[in-house]
């Protein structure tokens, strides 16, 4: 099997046009891919998936060292790789800085029944969030903490804005994310028997204080306004973070990850007793 390499010279390439359009979510959903721009992410994509299907490089910017595992990841996955001359790559690349390489990757979406849920399933749970950045760091969040799925209710963005990817450096490919209705999450945790905890800044009790070492989905919500009042109702319970100081909240990934990490605290100390 021989390597599948092209060189683009041109600003008019098509290729370059559909990377362009790929700014746009409309865009990608419609053809359900998109662009990963820079190393770290695209690595992280390469070490652990088969999504990738297209490499544009420009060899001026990268190392002899990573255009072999780009070449080695291509045989293995019939992947084409685009040669790209400084300026056309300037011309396709998101980034200010880029390091001369992006990939074009395919969506896989997911759906609530394709969670595999653990033993004792721990989820978080976004309502209306708006900010790319803020999901991303949501991804890590819920990742870093071993959660099961991120779910996100209400989305105002899609998950493969580039923001997203470059902010849950590409993790987003690789740990469930989920899109759905209010209706039909809740349908889903009462099916499953998830008790749904919202944090909500003026909550009496203490996310301390509060039982999570049951299954547990952990709701956080937007930037703005909070959780929304139609998710606030269907609640199983509602905690707070104490503040201290002069602020009367926390960032939406900051909140989440001391609340999942509280839960990953308490079931640690079940299983020692």
């Amino acid at each position: 099997m021989n390597l599948l390499i092209k060189k683009i010279t041109s600003l008019q390439n098509a290729k370059v046009k559909f990377i362009i359009k790929l700014r746009r979510r409309s865009q990608r959903t419609k053809s359900n891919k998109t662009f990963v721009d820079g190393t770290r992410e695209v690595l992280r994509i390469m070490n652990n998936t088969n999504l990738i299907q297209e490499f544009y490089i420009n060899k001026e910017l990268i190392s002899e060292t990573l255009l072999s595992k780009i070449y080695d990841y291509a045989l293995s996955n019939c992947t084409a790789i685009y040669e790209c001359e400084k300026n056309v790559f300037k011309k396709i690349t998101y980034r200010e800085n880029s390091d001369g390489l992006i990939a074009i990757v395919n969506n896989t979406k997911k759906k609530l029944d394709d969670i595999f849920l653990s033993k004792n399933p721990l989820i978080l749970v976004a309502d209306g969030i708006e900010k790319p950045g803020n999901i991303g760091a949501l991804i890590r969040a819920a990742d870093a903490a071993g959660a099961d799925a991120l779910v996100l209710i209400n989305s105002k963005t899609d998950i493969l804005n580039p923001n997203v990817i470059r902010s849950s450096i590409a993790t987003v490919f690789l740990f469930p994310v989920i899109e759905c209705n209010i209706d039909c999450f809740f349908n889903y945790v009462i099916k499953n028997k998830i008790q749904t905890v919202g944090l909500i800044p003026v909550a009496s009790e203490s996310y301390i204080t509060t039982d999570l070492r049951i299954p547990t989905a952990i709701i956080v919500g937007s930037e703005n306004t909070g959780i929304s009042e139609y998710c606030k109702k269907r609640l199983s319970k509602k905690i707070s973070i104490k503040m201290n100081g002069h602020n009367d909240s926390l960032n939406v990934s900051t909140a989440a990850a001391i609340a999942l990490f509280e839960c990953i605290r308490q079931r640690s100390s079940k299983n020692k007793n």
